[in-house]
């Protein structure tokens, strides 16, 4: 292979291809193609260098097609750091993809040794793509976003299997099934071969259908009767939302959502994201006025807020009764990095002026403060749930509360404008509920807001960008293998991992 520039750039274009298998375009059928191409590239490489920058290419590829929406969120409002959005979206690609190029450089290493023939060498990049995303997810913090298994978003016949196997799970059972063809081609390098990997492909997920099919037929949505929720989408952009003259405008809108009339006794109403349009301390929590003074009928108040200290700043969720009690029932623990809190602020400020860092991420919260726990509240008369601001949906629950029965998520997408990042965001939201059974009910600024059953079934949506509300009973939780997750996942890396072996092994003899 010749080291030429149209060479890297063909690798960051298989790479960006891959983009299209993910929301909103859900093309899955892409990855055949680029993971085909990925495979075959790394292994008739002739150097471990060459696999390295093979696998960072293509994954420097994917990341920045994939995510390059974050730097929409520096012009949002404001003007003052877009400076670093060159950075921003070229930094984080580049960053991430250290770990797939770390991998294609242990592929190398491992087919000179170990997994010596096409087939074995081709599942051992299934096993160690997978742990590498695995590793993106839990390693500084964290981010699991755009995971395999999420290509299935649009596809329930195929999702609901990581409510068995894990969102991870059906992630390496993915690569595994997608990349039959190119392992065939690699094998016996014919037409006739790869033709034979696409047979097995079509049985592989005919197979991960099947159980998923007869789960949803005989599971049907059950609703709690006494539960009515109203989940509230402003759609209030971004630069309003931080305009100080806008503050009883915003608030106004909120209301005037939160007083329609319904078709459901409304015992709660759900305000998104740092909807209150101001920020109060602890000990001003009496600013936040009770929702029954601006509606008609009586209804608790449930809504995101961000309350601060001389010092640091929550994203939090408050409660507000009818009868005017006011109580903080969650703030944020697992934080943006960079947005929400600046990694090793104490070590930086050694060396860096504080008006430098504050620049970056005003307040002086650190990663020390992050908590990465799964812990059920109880809010009003209602089921006990789980809260999620924003960011924390996207992590997988391995630990979830055996007392809760839905999850609340609540989010502002509307730094990210009409761009795939909303999209991917609600994909995640969904498998929260495959995963661990429990219904979410999801709250966004400007969208999506919806509603999904224990089984991930769409029960109700609303656009992006538009205003409006979602009126909806409570679902009840289903059966889920949450707590068994970790264990399950283990357990199908080792057997892919001694199979591969063994592969090799016979092929040797």
């Amino acid at each position: 292979m010749k080291k030429s520039v149209p060479t890297v750039w063909t690798w960051i274009l298989w790479g960006a291809l891959s983009a299209l298998a993910w929301s909103p375009f859900c093309a899955w059928w892409v990855l055949i193609w680029t993971w085909g191409a990925l495979v075959t590239g790394l292994y008739h490489s002739k150097t471990v260098k060459e696999a390295v920058s093979i696998s960072w290419l293509w994954s420097f590829g994917w990341h920045s097609a994939s995510v390059f929406w974050i730097g929409e969120s520096l012009w949002a409002g404001s003007s003052r750091f877009a400076w670093f959005w060159p950075l921003c979206v070229t930094g984080i690609p580049a960053i991430f993809s250290c770990y797939f190029g770390i991998m294609g450089g242990i592929l190398w290493w491992g087919k000179q040794k170990f997994w010596t023939s096409p087939s074995s060498f081709g599942m051992m990049w299934c096993v160690l793509y997978s742990v590498t995303e695995y590793l993106k997810g839990v390693l500084f913090t964290g981010f699991p976003w755009n995971l395999t298994a999420y290509i299935w978003s649009q596809n329930l016949w195929i999702a609901q299997s990581a409510s068995l196997l894990s969102s991870y799970g059906l992630g390496l059972l993915t690569l595994l099934i997608l990349s039959y063809p190119s392992r065939f081609f690699l094998t016996y390098s014919t037409k006739r071969s790869w033709w034979k990997g696409v047979v097995y492909m079509i049985i592989g997920l005919s197979a991960v259908s099947l159980w998923s099919i007869v789960r949803l037929r005989m599971t049907p949505t059950r609703f709690y009767q006494k539960n009515g929720i109203r989940l509230v989408q402003p759609n209030i952009p971004q630069y309003e939302k931080q305009n100080a003259q806008r503050i009883f405008v915003n608030w106004n809108i909120l209301c005037r959502l939160s007083d329609q009339e319904s078709k459901v006794p409304i015992t709660h109403v759900v305000w998104p994201e740092t909807a209150v349009p101001f920020v109060v301390s602890e000990k001003q929590l009496d600013q936040v006025i009770p929702l029954a003074r601006t509606r008609k009928k009586f209804a608790h108040l449930l809504s995101g807020i961000l309350v601060s200290d001389a010092k640091k700043a929550f994203n939090s969720i408050i409660q507000v009764t009818a009868e005017g009690d006011r109580k903080i029932v969650y703030k944020k623990q697992h934080l943006v990095p960079f947005g929400e809190y600046l990694p090793f602020r104490a070590v930086l400020s050694r060396v860096l002026p504080q008006w430098i860092l504050n620049a970056v991420t005003p307040g002086e919260r650190d990663i020390d403060q992050e908590k990465k726990i799964s812990a059920s509240v109880r809010i009003f008369e209602g089921p006990p749930c789980i809260m999620k601001i924003c960011y924390e949906i996207i992590f997988p629950i391995f630990n979830a509360d055996q007392k809760a029965r839905w999850i609340l998520n609540i989010t502002n997408d509307g730094w990210f404008g009409y761009s795939p990042g909303p999209f991917q965001h609600l994909a995640s939201a969904q498998f929260r509920a495959i995963e661990t059974g429990l219904p979410v009910l999801r709250s966004a600024n400007t969208g999506i807001s919806a509603v999904f059953d224990g089984m991930g079934r769409t029960l109700a949506i609303l656009p992006l960008q538009h205003q409006g509300y979602i009126d909806t009973l409570l679902p009840m939780p289903v059966f889920s293998y949450c707590s068994h997750h970790n264990y399950i996942y283990a357990g199908i890396l080792i057997i892919f991992t001694i199979c591969a072996f063994r592969r090799s092994f016979r092929d040797k003899l």
